[in-house]
């Protein structure tokens, strides 16, 4: 059979042999499309939800990718062209559904994961519910968007980067990640700074502030200095790090 990690490239007589062969796990990403600057595409989070969805499955050697859930809560982006925006209880209900799906197939555990720091409240409402409903299937899920602030300032800091143009939002990390994974989508000559303060309120508040307020530019931070060479040591120490905890059961709830 194909190396395939991916279950929308598979036929279903694919997707059945490769969960009957030890494919136990699945992934699933929350991704978005929203605006990421003048230099990023609309589907930033849903391309780097594929990309950290393939990774992962390939570290961890048992799992598939299902489909990127492509539609988030990006209410606080919509004054800027080209965001879709899905409000928190369709997304509630969305990841229940793709659980239960999923979990008629076969799988022994489902994993969840945010590539939108906006889908985190929305996964912490749903995620009692699926595991009560789904009792017989680990749901594995990072629902706190402290956790990614925490581990990324961790890895700025081994790495000497600043923090503040690293940046949560279209900056250097994203889109050094971009340029690891869809460097044709990227387009450095309109890279420039960002909003360098504190953003915080973006993530502590039931609904964030018009983000064209905050950022003309669309940007948290400054993705200039973006390069693909740091995006592969962001996916490598991210990948490593979810892959560990997810082995060690940390996710399981």
């Amino acid at each position: 059979m194909r190396d395939a990690v991916l279950i929308e490239e598979m036929t279903w007589p694919e997707v059945r042999d490769a969960i009957a062969g030890g494919k136990r796990r699945v992934i699933v990403m929350l991704g978005a499309m929203e605006q990421h600057g003048p230099h990023l595409p609309i589907g930033v989070d849903t391309y780097l939800g594929y990309a950290t969805g393939a990774r992962l499955a390939r570290r961890l050697g048992d799992a598939l990718v299902a489909p990127v859930v492509s539609l988030g809560y990006s209410r606080g982006h919509l004054p800027m062209a080209g965001t879709v925006s899905i409000e928190e209880p369709v997304l509630e209900a969305v990841i229940a559904d793709v659980c239960r799906s999923l979990a008629r197939h076969g799988f022994k555990e489902i994993i969840l994961l945010c590539s939108h720091g906006g889908n985190y409240r929305a996964l912490q409402h749903a995620l009692p519910g699926v595991r009560r409903e789904l009792a017989g299937v680990r749901v594995s899920a990072i629902a706190d968007f402290d956790e990614w602030l925490e581990h990324t300032k961790q890895f700025a800091a081994r790495e000497g980067l600043d923090m503040a143009r690293l940046g949560v939002h279209a900056a250097q990390g994203e889109t050094s990640m971009m340029l690891a994974h869809r460097p044709d989508l990227v387009q450095m000559d309109k890279a420039c700074e960002g909003f360098l303060g504190d953003a915080s309120i973006r993530w502590r508040s039931k609904v964030p502030p018009p983000m064209d307020e905050m950022s003309p530019t669309g940007i948290l931070g400054d993705a200039r200095n973006a390069s693909a060479a740091l995006g592969e040591k962001i996916f490598a120490d991210r990948i490593e790090r979810i892959a560990r905890m997810i082995e060690a059961g940390e996710l399981a709830g």
